[in-house]
C-alpha cells in the first residue's frame, strides 16, 4: 500500500485539476447539458483506463454512464456514484471551485465529484502499478438526486450479477465508511376546496391553505426520530389571490424510514394522514410512496467490511463504520443482499448546502483505501 500512497501523493494536484473541471459545469439534476459533458469526461478517463464505455441515453434527464473492463478472478465489483448534483443552473458560475485553509469548496465537491475523481485515481493508481483487479462495472446514474427513478433498474441489474459494490458518496466523519442509511420517499399532496371573496357574506368558500397548515402540523407529528420516522413538508404552494379563499394548495411531503420491515406501516400511515380531510368542504388527493429502501448491513456487507477494515490498517488509518441518513443507490444495491460499503468518496461538510466543501488532506489515503479493496477483492474475495 506505500506504493500506491506515493503514487497518488505525486499526483494530487491533478486530482484536485479534475475536480475542478467537473465542479465548474452545472450538473443539477435538471441541467441535462451538464450532466451530460461530465458524463463524458468521465467516460474519457474510463476508456484511457481500458473500460469499453456506452451511454444510457434519456430525453429529459441527464445521460447514465456505464463502463465495463474484464478482470481476475470470478467474483464481480460494481463501482456506483451519479452525476447530477442538488445545484441549480447557474451556481457553478456564481460559487466556481476554489481552495482555502486545506479545504476544497464548490457546488457537488464532495456529492459526488469528489468520489468519482477518487474513483478514477484509484483504478489509475492500480492500473499504472501492475496491481490485479475484478471484472468490473463503472455505473454513473444521471438522476440520483431525484431518486433514481430512471436509474434503478439498470443499478439493480447489475448488481444482482455483482459480488461486491463500493459505492462513492461523500463520507462525513473521519476514516468513515456508510454501512447503514435511511430509506426514503415523497409523496405529493393536491387539496382541494372552493374560491370565494374573503368577504361575501355568504361565502361558501372553503381555504384549501388552511386545510394545508393544519395537514403539515398532523404530518410532522408523525415524526420520531428514536423509532426511526421523520416526516417533513418544505415545499408548498397554494390560492391566486389575496382576497380570494384559495381553492387549491400543493405540498411536497419527505418521507425517511430507517428500517425496512416498518416501510409498509410508514408508508399506510402517513397516506391516511394526508388523505383524511379535516374541514368540510375539502377533496384530497395524495400520490407517491416510499421509493428508496433503507441501507441495512446484510452477512455479505460484514465480510466487505472486515476486508476494508484490514485494508485501512495497512495505510494506518482506522475505519469508522457509521449510519448517514442521506439515501444513496446503495440502498437498492444493499437490499438485493449484494455486499454494499458506502460514502467511501472525501471527507465532506455542509453537503448540498452553499458552503460544501472537502476536505483536501484526505483524498489521498481516502483513494488509497479505496484502491486496497479492488486489489484486496482479487487476492481474498
Amino acid at each position: 500500500m506505500k506504493e500506491v500512497l506515493e503514487w497518488l501523493e505525486a499526483r494530487q494536484d491533478e486530482m484536485l485539476a479534475l475536480i475542478e473541471l467537473l465542479v465548474n459545469i452545472d450538473s443539477g439534476s435538471y441541467c441535462k447539458e451538464g450532466i451530460d459533458r461530465c458524463g463524458a469526461i468521465v467516460s474519457r478517463e474510463l476508456e484511457a483506463l481500458g473500460f469499453e464505455t456506452s451511454v444510457v441515453p434519456e430525453t429529459d434527464r441527464g445521460n447514465h454512464l456505464r463502463a465495463q473492463r474484464p478482470g481476475k478472478g470470478e467474483g464481480e465489483l460494481f463501482l456506483s456514484a451519479h452525476l447530477d448534483t442538488v445545484f441549480p443552473a447557474g451556481t457553478a458560475g456564481a460559487r466556481p471551485f476554489r481552495v482555502e485553509g486545506g479545504l476544497a469548496y464548490g457546488p457537488g465537491v464532495g456529492d459526488i465529484k469528489g468520489g468519482i475523481v477518487q474513483m478514477l485515481f484509484a483504478l489509475k493508481a492500480l492500473r499504472e502499478l501492475g496491481r490485479s483487479t475484478p471484472p468490473t462495472t463503472v455505473f454513473l446514474t444521471g438522476d440520483e438526486e431525484i431518486g433514481s427513478i430512471r436509474g434503478r433498474p439498470y443499478i439493480e441489474d447489475i448488481a444482482r450479477r455483482s459480488s461486491w459494490v463500493l459505492v462513492m458518496e461523500p463520507a462525513s466523519e473521519p476514516g468513515s465508511v456508510a454501512v447503514r442509511r435511511w430509506g426514503l420517499g415523497a409523496f405529493r399532496l393536491t387539496i382541494r376546496g372552493r374560491a370565494a371573496h374573503v368577504l361575501k357574506p355568504d361565502s361558501d368558500g372553503v381555504n384549501a391553505c388552511r386545510e394545508l397548515a393544519l395537514k403539515i402540523l398532523a404530518l410532522e407529528s408523525l415524526s420520531d426520530f428514536a423509532r426511526g420516522v421523520k416526516v417533513s413538508v418544505n415545499l408548498v404552494s397554494g390560492g391566486r389571490s389575496r382576497q380570494v379563499t384559495a381553492a387549491e394548495a400543493v405540498a411536497d411531503i419527505d418521507v425517511r424510514v430507517r428500517d425496512s420491515s416498518r416501510m409498509e406501516e410508514i408508508e399506510a400511515m402517513v397516506g391516511k394522514v394526508a388523505s383524511t380531510p379535516i374541514l368540510p368542504g375539502i377533496a384530497v388527493q395524495v400520490e407517491g410512496k416510499l421509493t428508496r429502501p433503507p441501507l441495512e448491513p446484510n452477512p455479505n456487507t460484514l465480510k466487505l467490511l472486515r476486508l476494508a477494515a484490514e485494508t485501512a490498517e495497512r495505510i494506518g488509518m482506522v475505519l469508522n463504520p457509521i449510519e448517514e441518513y442521506g439515501g444513496s443507490d446503495g440502498c437498492f444495491t444493499a437490499a438485493l443482499g449484494v455486499a454494499t460499503l458506502d460514502g467511501l468518496g472525501p471527507r465532506t461538510f455542509d453537503m448540498c448546502g452553499d458552503g460544501e466543501r472537502i476536505e483536501i488532506s484526505g483524498i489521498v489515503p481516502r483513494t488509497a483505501l479505496l484502491a486496497g479493496i479492488v486489489a484486496r477483492l482479487c487476492e481474498d474475495p
